[in-house]
């Protein structure tokens, strides 16, 4: 199949509408229901760093906890990336449990190279998302196993601490299904997206972005629409 040509691609209109609501209200409190006490036990099982994902008593986590995490984890310690990723997978799984501790093992058989992968991704993330979701899946393959496009792309998302400017946006089966069956983004497969892909992705929610911007006078960004593409 042709690349469907994303320059004729326009926003959804029903998109546009929720545009018109705070940001900090769909983004920033945008919380999820974890499952800490399993993360926790997880974790140590694999005599991995990064616990706990989260304080006592704390069992959501919201895209603004994960903003702040992105500050902390400039100094690069082994323990610093891995409590991101932790906290990452944690928001992103919900309650939902599935492949969760094949990740973790996958981390644990090889600590030193998926963090190694993760810095190089978390230090290209926030100009470069080619080369960012190529860290991650080089060659379209995992860096670390079981950690696909969905989680990848949370991670390199995640990265950016909720800069207006940060390049990377989440794509996973449920924004794609919204691309390909709302917006005529018909070449777009299921999963197991090229590097290609995603940069043409966070191009056309940028330029969306900057669309939207112009027509509210005030700045949109693409994890906005992102965050309605998930759930139209």
């Amino acid at each position: 199949m042709a690349l469907t040509d994303l320059s004729h691609l326009r926003l959804p209109s029903a998109c546009r509408e929720t545009l018109v609501e705070r940001r900090s209200e769909r983004i920033d409190s945008h919380t999820v229901r974890i499952a800490a006490d399993w993360w926790d036990n997880e974790i140590a099982a694999a005599r991995l760093p990064g616990a706990p994902v989260a304080g006592p008593g704390v069992t959501r986590l919201s895209r603004g906890d994960l903003f702040t995490d992105a500050a902390r984890h400039g100094s690069g310690s082994e323990e610093e990336v891995l409590r991101f990723l932790w906290r990452v997978l944690a928001w992103g799984s919900g309650p939902k449990l599935r492949l969760n501790r094949r990740r973790i093992r996958a981390v644990a058989d090889d600590p030193s190279s998926a963090v190694a992968a993760l810095r190089k991704a978390l230090r290209a993330a926030r100009e470069n998302p080619a080369q960012a979701y190529e860290a991650l899946r080089p060659g379209g393959r995992n860096a670390i196993a079981y950690l696909g496009p969905a989680f990848s792309t949370k991670v390199l998302y995640f990265a950016g601490g909720g800069a207006l400017d940060h390049p990377c946006v989440i794509l996973d089966s449920q924004v794609a299904a919204t691309l390909r069956n709302i917006c005529q983004w018909d070449s777009l497969g299921e999963g197991g997206w090229p590097t290609s892909t995603y940069a043409r992705y966070c191009t056309l929610l940028d330029r969306w972005a900057h669309e939207e911007s112009r027509r509210l006078g005030r700045r949109i960004c693409g994890d906005e629409i992102e965050r309605w593409l998930f759930r139209p």
